[in-house]
């Protein structure tokens, strides 16, 4: 439906050089137009602290469904809890590894289960918690008391979720995908990564983890960047 849609427009709205490349590729008559995206309100109004945030603590806007790389970021994790034992992983969202119930188990999803028997093989019970549907307000509440927010997906153009990490300059950590290089420029505003690489996903979380110096710094970067990306001026007088 999308690729048919795309074939009978004359001008499209991108963001990134995946989206103009993909677009292009598909209709090449139509006209490009640039236009970067506002955000939620409320990740206008805050600013990450080190001081203020939970050590050794991971977050990631959802993991519902494959795409989203949580089963890499665990994989990861396996790696990361040998040189930082207490570190955990907050997901937004509800729980898909639930089976209390026979309604529970019912429901579940192939993902869930799968999800569930890498908990239970890396032994990370005590690490790993979903957050339940969060609003607004708790989702900004979310990213600003991880220590790292990472984007861990397998296919994107321009999240929001590392958007919104970025205004509020919380360390961040992303899969080198779509067109999440245009977003973020590795090792001065966050780390880049390949996607299905675990290791190197461990390797940059220790790094944050482990230098405050660093995480700091990128932090200060990637606010900067992300204030002027998600400008609402900006981007209200070039829509």
């Amino acid at each position: 439906n999308e690729i048919e849609a795309l074939k009978r427009t004359f001008h499209i709205i991108g963001r990134t050089t995946w989206d103009r490349a993909i677009t292009n590729q598909i209709n090449s008559r139509a006209e490009y137009h640039f236009c970067n995206e506002t955000l939620r309100g409320e990740f206008y109004k805050h600013q990450w602290s080190i001081n203020n945030c939970e050590k050794h603590s991971i977050f990631l806007s959802q993991g519902q469904y494959s795409i989203k790389g949580l089963h890499y970021v665990l994989e990861a994790m396996s790696i990361v809890l040998k040189e930082f034992p207490g570190t955990k992983i907050h997901i937004a969202g509800k729980d898909i590894t639930k089976d209390d119930t026979f309604r529970d188990r019912l429901i579940m999803t192939y993902y869930g289960k799968h999800i569930r028997k890498l908990i239970d093989e890396y032994d990370l019970g005590g690490n790993v918690f979903f957050t339940g549907p969060l609003n607004e307000k708790q989702m900004c509440q979310e990213y600003l008391k991880a220590h790292v927010c990472i984007c861990p997906s397998s296919i994107e153009n321009s999240p929001n979720s590392l958007g919104e990490a970025m205004l509020l300059g919380v360390p961040s950590i992303a899969s080198y995908v779509g067109g999440i290089p245009d977003m973020m420029k590795h090792e001065k505003e966050g780390f880049l990564y390949q996607h299905d690489a675990p290791y190197m996903l461990a390797y940059y979380i220790c790094k944050i983890f482990e230098d405050e110096d660093t995480a700091l710094k990128i932090s200060k970067k990637a606010r900067e960047h992300a204030l002027n990306t998600h400008d609402f001026d900006i981007n209200v007088n070039k829509l």
